[in-house]
């Protein structure tokens, strides 16, 4: 085997394209079942059943992912500037996450606003995140703004099978990073004069 061939950086950016798709689609798939438990009616507030606990730690899960998922998505446009703005929805939606848990699974109450100023944060930097994936975004690319957008909407409408939605827009999502590659920084660097 010719030592090039054992050096070849191939796997990684596949590794790296599956990971990010598979993360993608799960994000869909939990808010997704997140949201139609609701009309199961869970109490969340002091969960008893399992289904109460499935509420509770799956709207946290669903949280994380989603935090983790921003950045990636993020990347697709290979922009610094969508990059930085996508880390304060995914700040917020971690925060959220983890003020979820404390809240409802262990019963801290004060937790409640740490929730309040998650949430808030998500919202409005899920705004931006739009914006600026339209603005920033070329060909293609654009059309990523649509994650965010529906994301935002189907956490409005979460207790109203909003999941649903979030789930159609983050399978367009793992459909995009399968299609193409991340641009690297040298490929969406300016040309010099």
């Amino acid at each position: 085997m010719a030592p090039e061939a054992r050096n070849s950086p191939l796997p990684l950016p596949i590794l790296a394209c599956m990971t990010r798709v598979a993360l993608f689609t799960f994000v869909g798939v939990v808010w997704c079942v997140r949201s139609l438990q609701s009309f199961a009616d869970p109490e969340y507030q002091v969960p008893v059943s399992a289904s109460d606990w499935f509420a509770v730690l799956s709207f946290s899960a669903a949280l994380f992912a989603l935090a983790l998922a921003l950045p990636l998505l993020a990347e697709l446009l290979g922009s610094q500037a969508v990059f930085r703005v996508s880390l304060v929805p995914a700040v917020g939606a971690a925060s959220s996450g983890l003020s979820n848990l404390l809240e409802d699974a262990l019963q801290m109450g004060f937790a409640f606003w740490f929730f309040v100023v998650g949430t808030a944060l998500t919202m409005v930097g899920l705004i931006a995140f739009t914006v600026v994936v339209a603005v920033v975004g070329r060909g293609r690319r654009r059309l990523l703004a649509a994650v965010p957008a529906a994301t935002l909407i189907g956490l409005l409408l979460f207790e109203s099978g909003g999941g649903v939605l979030i789930l159609a827009a983050w399978l367009a999502a793992a459909a995009m990073a399968l299609g193409r590659p991340a641009p690297t920084a040298a490929q969406t660097a300016p040309a010099a004069p």
